[in-house]
């Protein structure tokens, strides 16, 4: 049977909303100077007269390293809260600002109070609409669920969405990560990408491909 899990398209960094990496930039930066740092140790050294090894470099480098690893990870963690616990909450820092089709603003967390799954797609993505024939049997089985599917894609204005919702009978919520916030929240690499929030707002799931209507309801029935 296929796995429907897998169904999903890669997305470059920059249209996933994110920067890319600068870390090896810094390394390369750090190991210049440590190299730098040493020859000159080596020539004040020697002129005068000490004849005393001075520090190896590869103690020197590792050290620095290790504290330039080590404070990336902490700005990491405290930049990305949804990474720094298991079920994050929608206050966290993941909420973010949604343009409706009406063109009014809302954001994520206007809708709590009731279970929410978000679908983070493209209009240009196959498994995307694979991902809303799914979304239609949810909402048949649970219409009592907020169901908000919100395009990452830049050139997914207002009236392309429209007539998209149009063509699939997208009867639900639909709004573009106008912002870019939305992408970068939920660090999309790869769409569709699906998250589940429970009626108090915390993270329970994310998924990327194609998620079916069966895994989801079992989300829900958890909640």
């Amino acid at each position: 049977m296929f796995n429907m899990s897998r169904r999903s398209i890669k997305i470059p960094p920059k249209e996933a909303g994110s920067e890319p990496s600068s870390d090896v930039e810094k390394y390369d930066d750090v190991l210049s100077s440590l190299d730098t740092i040493q020859t000159r140790r080596k020539v004040a050294a020697s002129s005068s007269g000490n004849t005393e090894n001075p520090v190896k470099p590869t103690t020197i480098v590792m050290a620095v390293v290790i504290v330039v690893i080590a404070a990336t990870l902490l700005l990491s963690f405290g930049s990305l809260p949804n990474d720094s616990k298991s079920d994050p909450k929608l206050t966290d820092g993941l909420d973010f600002e949604i343009r409706l089709l009406d063109n009014t603003t809302v954001w994520l967390s206007d809708y709590l109070g009731k279970p929410i799954i978000l679908d983070l797609f493209a209009t240009w993505c196959g498994p995307c609409a694979d991902q809303i024939v799914e979304l239609q049997k949810l909402q048949n089985k649970h219409p009592n669920v907020h169901i908000i599917s919100v395009s990452i894609e830049p050139n997914d204005v207002i009236s392309v969405l429209d007539d998209y919702a149009l063509e699939h009978s997208m009867d639900w919520i639909i709004g573009h990560d106008f912002t870019t916030k939305g992408a970068s929240r939920f660090q999309v690499a790869f769409i569709p990408t699906m998250a589940f929030f429970n009626s108090q707002g915390t993270r329970k799931h994310l998924e990327t491909g194609v998620t079916s209507e069966a895994v989801m309801s079992s989300w829900i029935a958890a909640d």
